[in-house]
C-alpha cells in the first residue's frame, strides 16, 4: 500500500504519516480528543457563540460535513448557513483531503477553497490554510468543523478549536468510516466534549 506525503497531489485521501500516527495516538492522548463544540448537523454550529468567543475564521471540512462523500451538489440549508456565517464577518475556507474542484457554490459567496497543503491532520496543513487562505495568525480564532477526529480533529494538534459534526452517510471507503467511528468512540470514551 502506497503512503502519500500528502503534497503530490490535490487529492490527499490516501495514507499519510501523519493520518497513521495520529489514529494510532488517539487512544492514549484524550487531550488530543478536545472538542469544543458537537452538533449533529452543521446548520446547528451556532454563530451567535461563535462571535462572543471571538471566532474570526472557520475551516470546514466537505465530505461527510457538507454533504456525502464526494458531493458535488450540496443542500440549500448548507450553503445558507455558510452564508450567515460569511454575513457574520467570519473568513472562510473549505479544507478537505478529497477532490476540490466541486466547490463552485460556496465559491460564488467568497469561501476559499484550501489547496497545495499538506493533507489533514498535517499541522503544517492547518497553519497554511490558516494564513495564507484566511489570512489569520492565531489559531485560538480558527474553528475546524468536520466529521472526523482522525483528519479534521488534527486542527486540536495545530492550536485551533475542534466542532465535531455527525457524519453525514454515504458511499465512502470502509477504511475511512472504520476508522473514523474508531476515533470517535475514543472521544467519547474520554467523554472529550467541552460544550453542547
Amino acid at each position: 500500500m502506497k503512503i502519500f506525503d500528502g503534497t503530490d497531489s490535490p487529492q490527499r485521501e490516501g495514507l499519510t504519516w501523519a493520518k497513521i500516527s495520529r489514529f494510532l495516538s488517539l487512544p492514549f492522548s484524550p487531550s488530543r480528543l478536545d472538542t469544543y463544540i458537537q452538533v449533529k448537523r452543521f446548520e446547528e454550529v451556532p454563530i451567535a457563540m461563535l462571535l462572543e468567543e471571538g471566532i474570526e475564521g472557520i475551516l470546514l471540512d466537505a465530505d461527510g460535513t457538507l454533504g456525502t462523500h464526494h458531493a458535488k451538489e450540496f443542500n440549500l440549508s448548507i450553503r445558507d448557513h455558510v452564508r450567515a456565517m460569511l454575513e457574520n464577518g467570519f473568513k472562510i475556507a473549505i479544507y478537505t483531503n478529497a477532490w476540490e474542484d466541486r466547490f463552485h457554490s460556496f465559491q460564488e459567496m467568497g469561501v476559499k477553497v484550501v489547496s497545495n497543503v499538506p493533507a489533514k491532520p498535517d499541522p503544517h496543513g492547518f497553519h497554511i490554510a490558516m494564513t495564507d487562505f484566511l489570512q489569520l495568525e492565531d489559531p485560538s480564532k480558527v474553528c475546524m468543523i468536520g466529521d472526523n477526529y482522525v483528519t479534521d480533529g488534527g486542527a486540536i494538534d495545530a492550536g485551533m478549536r475542534f466542532i465535531h459534526v455527525q457524519p453525514i452517510k454515504g458511499k465512502e471507503p470502509f477504511l475511512h468510516s472504520a476508522t473514523r467511528l474508531f476515533a470517535y468512540l475514543c472521544a467519547k470514551m474520554y467523554d472529550r466534549k467541552v460544550k453542547k
